[in-house]
């Protein structure tokens, strides 16, 4: 083999040059493969870190008032390249000595961005990341657990509440029918009695018409008889010497003929109408009647499940005496049933309009009957002792009417006492008075608020977060379906005190249905409304303080401006300076008098009767909420419940405020990016919150870059060889 491979000369042979270079391309390919592969994972980690180092400059004023990254500081393609560069063509100078095997060179680079925090996904993943360990721990143990002792309780009262205000609503519908109906029987009465043809009976108690009466006929008939016959037995020259008395009497009594015919049926034809609209309306009142026993046969309350689970979830080391009273509450709507009247009232009631209708009918055919004989049979004898016997039976039967139902009308005074129920109506008319004056005096406040003059300052303001508002919704494109402000359903109010408490019922309801819902599916909305109260401002009440005191609304027109009510206008979204204010007292107002209304139902149990109990219970609410909102305007805050002695917030009930309106997420992640844009004079549309960065990279081949080109044809390597360099594309991403 030596001799073969070396000749004497020491010259090497053509075979072993064939080897030799075979040996050289094999492993010069394979070295500059792993330096490929090399090159391709150093440069891939090295883009990746180069675009969490662009990221880790953020905005640090974003963060430090707002909780939320957003990139800033100096420009992302500076970090980018830089970043690059010292971990790919410097790596050498850290190698003490010796040679980089993957030599690099950035050959070009670019950064992009791919999200931004003006993304409605985007920032509310940022409000959540910052509040998902705060938001429950704080809400849990500063709020929920002092509504815990009043769940039960308040459950019952708002049920209470919502059933005794239905049955009320009846109640009074029924009694305006049975009023009604017997304001019509008291008027057929009365107009019976001043028709003209009563007065053409005798002893009717009024004075006698002008002409003949029944009376006077029966008493004359006699002598128009004997003059009759009289005339008869004379000679015919004398014949006329009663004709004069003979015809007048004869002229009277056809008139009082067709009076008592004619007058006496129009007065059983008016009568018979005003009795049977009066039944009718009975028989209304019966319906009305039959629909309260239903309704109290099914008392049930959907906010009931949501007031258990917020008992059932109090938190630990948190606990505290649920307050009694609860079933006491539950008892006023079991004695509902005292304002149901029996069906034997309502068919006795029947049939005493029928017997005045009767009786009326009966003296009405007496009149009638008399009128048809007044001219008949006028010459018989017994004729005159018939019509005075008919005459005093007209007389007993109106008689008896008239006591019955006209005057003194004991049938209808007897019918009015049983309306009157034990002077029930008397005492709620007297409590109706007491609630009206409280509930105007309760209005005043928001009404001071609605009147007070909005500044151009604080107008122009609210316009310019309008435009960030709407803008925010456009680039989310949201814009179609953005609506009007949600608070402004509630801004309307009540009519009455009635409606009042039936709505502070059901605001409490929601409150209550909020919470459930958060502490079983911990909705995003609580999150966001935990964040609005962390980071944004909200009305001082102690503003209101000259407004409740004396009237003057110029200190609360000078504090309504948009950087001091921030979180009422993400929480409603009205755009202008008094409209979230008053959705926020007019929601306070309602719980308050949700809470004090309970309160009031239980002090007022002794009263007996539900009615006045409800009553006596909202009016008890009016005057405790009156002086809680006089609390928050001199202090603050005011007591939760006589019950439970903790003071809350005007801001704790914003957060509260905040689970009853959980409204469009969409509307309010714009709300809450037009504040954030306000006061930081940015656009968020404009602040990436994500990047991606695209460089080329490459490096000198050492040994055969043609054949690495040829064996990379199908880019097995990922790269391209260009000249003696090989070049490689990264693209890398990162957000926040």
């Amino acid at each position: 083999m030596k001799n073969v491979l070396l000749k004497s000369n020491g010259t090497v042979s053509i075979f072993g040059v064939i080897v030799l270079s075979s040996l050289l391309l094999f492993f010069g390919v394979l070295i500059d493969y792993a330096r490929i592969a090399a090159f391709q994972l150093q440069s891939e980690s090295s883009v990746r870190s180069a675009i969490r180092s662009v990221l880790s400059a953020y905005d640090e004023a974003l963060y430090e008032r707002y909780g939320l990254f957003g990139r800033g500081g100096t420009e992302g393609d500076l970090i980018f390249q830089e970043v690059l560069k010292q971990t790919l063509e410097r790596q050498a100078v850290f190698l003490e000595g010796g040679f980089d095997l993957t030599a690099a060179r950035v050959e070009e680079t670019s950064l992009n961005t791919s999200l931004t925090l003006g993304r409605h996904d985007v920032f509310a993943r940022g409000v959540l990341e910052e509040m998902k360990y705060k938001a429950p721990i704080d809400f849990t143990l500063e709020l929920l657990s002092k509504f815990t002792p009043l769940a039960k309780t308040l459950k019952e009262s708002s049920a209470a509440v919502a059933s005794l205000e239905q049955l009320r609503s009846l109640y009074e519908k029924r009694e305006k029918l049975l009023e009604e109906a017997l304001s019509l029987q008291s008027s057929a009465g009365r107009e019976a009695a001043a028709s003209t043809v009563i007065g053409l009976i005798p002893a009717s108690g009024r004075p006698a018409a002008s002409g003949l009466t029944a009376a006077g006929y029966a008493s004359g008939v006699e002598g128009y008889v004997s003059m009759l016959q009289y005339e008869a037995a004379l000679p015919p020259e004398e014949k006329r010497v009663f004709w004069a008395e003979i015809w007048r009497f004869q002229q009277e009594a056809s008139k009082l003929s067709s009076a008592l015919q004619g007058e006496g049926a129009s007065m059983e034809q008016m009568h018979t109408a005003k009795l049977e609209l009066a039944r009718q309306r009975v028989q209304e009142a019966e319906q009305v009647n039959q629909a309260m026993e239903t309704l109290l046969q099914k008392v049930e309350h959907a906010a009931a499940q949501s007031y258990e689970e917020v008992a059932a979830n109090q938190a630990q080391g948190t606990a505290s005496a649920e307050i009694s009273g609860g079933d006491d509450i539950k008892a006023i709507v079991e004695d509902g049933g005292k304002l149901i009247r029996e069906e034997g009232w309502f068919a006795a009631y029947r049939n005493e309009l029928d017997g005045q209708r009767n009786e009326l009918a009966a003296l009405s055919g007496q009149l009638q009957q008399f009128g048809r004989r007044v001219l008949s049979d006028i010459q018989s004898s017994s004729h005159a002792s018939e019509m005075r016997t008919l005459a005093g039976t007209m007389s007993s039967a109106y008689s008896k009417y008239a006591e019955s139902y006209v005057s003194p009308a004991t049938v209808l005074g007897q019918r009015s006492a049983e309306l009157e129920d034990q002077n029930i109506k008397g005492q709620l008319r007297e409590q109706e008075k007491k609630k009206k004056g409280l509930w105007k005096e309760a209005r005043q406040l928001l009404q001071g608020m609605a009147d007070s003059k909005e500044s151009g300052e604080h107008e122009e303001l609210f316009r310019q977060v309008k435009l960030k508002y709407e803008r925010s919704l456009l680039y989310n494109s949201a814009g179609d379906r953005a609506t009007e402000e949600e608070g402004a359903a509630y801004i309307s109010g009540a009519a009455d005190a009635n409606e009042g408490a039936l709505q502070a019922s059901q605001e409490m309801d929601g409150l209550f249905s909020g919470m459930a819902d958060m502490l079983v599916r911990g909705r995003d909305y609580f999150y966001y409304g935990e964040y609005a109260a962390a980071r944004f401002t909200s009305f001082d009440p102690l503003q209101l303080r000259s407004l409740l005191e004396d009237g003057s609304t110029e200190a609360f027109s000078a504090a309504s401006s948009f950087h001091n009510q921030e979180m009422e206008y993400v929480l409603y979204g009205f755009h202008n300076a008094k409209g979230n204010l008053l959705a926020a007292y007019g929601e306070l107002f309602a719980v308050r008098l949700a809470v004090r209304t309970m309160e009031g139902l239980i002090e007022s149990r002794s009263l007996g009767h539900p009615l006045l109990i409800l009553s006596a219970a909202i009016i008890y609410g009016l005057e405790h909420t009156i002086l809680d909102m006089l609390s928050f305007a001199q202090k603050g805050s005011a007591p939760l419940s006589k019950y439970v002695k903790v003071e809350l917030s005007y801001k704790d009930y914003l957060r509260l405020f905040m689970l009853l309106h959980g409204g469009s997420q969409e509307q309010r992640l714009a709300r809450m990016i037009a504040v954030i844009e306000q006061n930081c004079g940015i656009t968020l549309a404009e602040v990436p919150s994500g990047v991606t960065g695209e460089a080329t990279v490459s490096m000198q081949l050492w040994f055969l870059p043609g054949v690495v080109k040829l064996l990379n044809r199908g880019q097995s390597m990922g790269g391209r060889v260009v000249g003696n360099r090989y070049e490689a594309f990264h693209l890398a991403g990162h957000s926040y």
